[in-house]
Formats: C-alpha cells, sequence, structure tokens
C-alpha cells in the first residue's frame, strides 16, 4: 500500500525493521556462524577455498534481503538470490566426502533455507519455492552422484522445506498486518483532516465575527441607544455597510491598503464596489502586496462617481481590472498576474 499523504506506508521492512542496526548484527551473527560451520568443516571437504567463496556469495544475497525498500522485493535482486542459491549448492554438494558423516559440512543447506526464508516473507513466495526447488534437485542429483541415493539427500531438507512453510504463513500474517495498520493509519489521518478543517472554519467564523463586531459594533450602539444621526454619521454608517459588504463578497480585496483606500474613498462620497469572482486566494506575497499598493493607489485617486475593482477568476487575461467613472470622465485599471499595471489605451474620444 502507498503512503497516504506525507506518512510512508508501513510494509514488511518497517514490521520487522530489517534496516535497523538488530539487522546488521543478526547478519553479523549469520555469517560469522556459517563461517564457523565452513572453518570447522574444512578438513571434510575436498576445496576448503570452494566452500569460503560460497559463503561470501550467501552473505552478499543475504545482506540484499536487509537493505530498505518496499516490498515486494525487486525482481532483480530476487532472481540474484535464487542465482546464489542455485550456484552455492552446486558448488558445496560436489564439494563434499563422498563417504562418512558430513556434520555441519552442509551448511549451505540452512544458509540458503534462510535466504529462501526470508525472500518469501518480502513477497517473493514464488521464487522462495522456485529457488527451493531447484536447490532439492541439485541436491538429488548430487546423492545420486555421490552413492548416497538421491531420496536420503533429499531427505536433508525436510526440516528446510518447513522453514519455508513457516515464511508463507508468517508472510501472510505480516502483510495482513501491514495492510490494517496501513487502513488505520489512513482512517486516522482522515479523522485528524477533517478535524483541521472543522477547526479552520470555526476560527474562520471567530474571525469573521470578530471583524463584524469590530466595523459594526459602534453604529448599531448608537442605533440602539436612539442617538440622531447627521448626514456625516449617515456616510459614515454607509461606508461601514460597504465594509461588510465587501467582507462577503469581495474577500481577495480585503488587504488593510485596500480597506483604508476604499473606506476613505467612501467618506468622499465615492461608490466603490468590490468584487472577487476568483475562486482561490493568491498564494504569492509579493503579488498580493503590488495588488494591493495599485488598487489603493486606484482608489485614492477618485474624488467622486463610481469605482467597481474586480479580483478575476484564474485563467483569464488579468489578475485584476478596475473602472472609475466620474461624469463622462472613465479611467481603468488592468494588473497581470505578477500585480503589476498594465499601460491601456485611452478610450476613443478622450
Amino acid at each position: 500500500m502507498s503512503g497516504v499523504g506525507a506518512r510512508i506506508a508501513t510494509d514488511t521492512v518497517s514490521l520487522l525493521r530489517l534496516d535497523s542496526r538488530k539487522a546488521q548484527l543478526l547478519l553479523a551473527f549469520y555469517g560469522v556462524a556459517n563461517m564457523v560451520f565452513v572453518v570447522m568443516t574444512a578438513d571434510l571437504v575436498r576445496s576448503p577455498w570452494v566452500s569460503l567463496t560460497a559463503v561470501l556469495l550467501v552473505m552478499v544475497a543475504a545482506s540484499l534481503l536487509i537493505q530498505p525498500g518496499t516490498d515486494p522485493f525487486p525482481l532483480r535482486e530476487s532472481w540474484f538470490v535464487v542465482a546464489v542459491v542455485v550456484l552455492t549448492t552446486t558448488m558445496v554438494s560436489w564439494n563434499l566426502p563422498v563417504e562418512g558423516e558430513l556434520g555441519r559440512a552442509t551448511w549451505h543447506q540452512g544458509a540458503n533455507a534462510w535466504l529462501l526464508f526470508f525472500m518469501s516473507i518480502r513477497r517473493r513466495s514464488g521464487l522462495a519455492w522456485l529457488g527451493f526447488g531447484l536447490m532439492t534437485a541439485i541436491t538429488a542429483a548430487w546423492g545420486l552422484s555421490s552413492g548416497r541415493g538421491a531420496l536420503t539427500a533429499v531427505l536433508m531438507l525436510q526440516s528446510h522445506a518447513a522453514t519455508l512453510v513457516v515464511a508463507a504463513l508468517f508472510g501472510s500474517g505480516l502483510h495482513r498486518a501491514a495492510r490494517e495498520i496501513n487502513a488505520f493509519a489512513e482512517l486516522t489521518e482522515q479523522a485528524a483532516e477533517a478535524s483541521a478543517m472543522t477547526q479552520a472554519r470555526r476560527e474562520i467564523r471567530r474571525r469573521r465575527a470578530t471583524e463584524v463586531r469590530e466595523i459594526a459594533s459602534r453604529p448599531l450602539e448608537r442605533i440602539v441607544a436612539g442617538e440622531s444621526f447627521d448626514e456625516s454619521d449617515r456616510r459614515e454608517i454607509g461606508a461601514t455597510e460597504a465594509a461588510l459588504r465587501d467582507l462577503v463578497r469581495a474577500r481577495g480585496l480585503t488587504s488593510p491598503a485596500i480597506v483604508t483606500a476604499a473606506s476613505a474613498a467612501r467618506r468622499r462620497g465615492v461608490d466603490v464596489t468590490l468584487l472577487d469572482d476568483r475562486s482561490t486566494t493568491i498564494a504569492d506575497g509579493d503579488v498580493m502586496t503590488r495588488l494591493s499598493h495599485a488598487v489603493a493607489r486606484f482608489l485614492d485617486d477618485a474624488d467622486d462617481g463610481a469605482v467597481t475593482v474586480r479580483l478575476l477568476p484564474e485563467g483569464r487575461h488579468a489578475l485584476v481590472t478596475g473602472v472609475a467613472q466620474a461624469g463622462d470622465s472613465i479611467v481603468r485599471l488592468e494588473l497581470d498576474d505578477a500585480g503589476a499595471p498594465v499601460e491601456l489605451e485611452a478610450p476613443a474620444g478622450d
């Protein structure tokens, strides 16, 4: 299972901690044990160098199997492990004495069985059983050629077959546990995301309530108190009502610079309309700063009449457009995606 968001999905490597220091110590113990068997049986085999080469190949394969990485174990490395099992079984088998007790001289059988065990755990069970089948066939052939008998040779592997059966069952349980852990982690993440979204919505409502309270509380208190209002008061209340509308329909244009300029223009008698048709916020802070200053200057230049500033949807030819009209005079504003003003041709007849 793949990761969810930034989380790394649980797999066999993480459950068994195959990339931990303890796993490295276990690998070292595995190597030392096999090397001890090679040294102990050096006088039994035909050539100690053959056994030494075989144990080095086994260690290379074992070191690959504990490397960090996602499961299933990479196919190329899996075939390499199978090749090591086949090669070392062949090398060591025909390096054994024809007669007498073998003892630990057959160390390669247990060593290779553990290679296949871990490959099966890492979701390459099919190749692990293929490797074991090839090891069995080679061992049977050696039994025939050495005169010990194919059945006798094959029976030497019966306990190792049980090791692979355990690997299949253990691996299946690990994979199921990993799936359940990942499913639970995904549900936990979804619950956390839902909680975060709820908290964010609650914070937005709280912040907007605070904004409304800061803007409208004083005029409302005066209305409730029954105070009388002159023309200046009515203009102030009109500016307050317009600022509340801006919070609803022009969230993207409510930077401090624009809010201050719009309020001042409304108090001068300018009819200011701010519109936000963009579905997303402007993430680039520099662009938002340039946009705010340009719109604020555009509003400051208006002494009367009407001004409309619109934040356009994404994908349009401009980021912001504005129109200021006072009598027959029309002034236009257009900002590009970088928030910089675009030079516009004057309308015909101006």
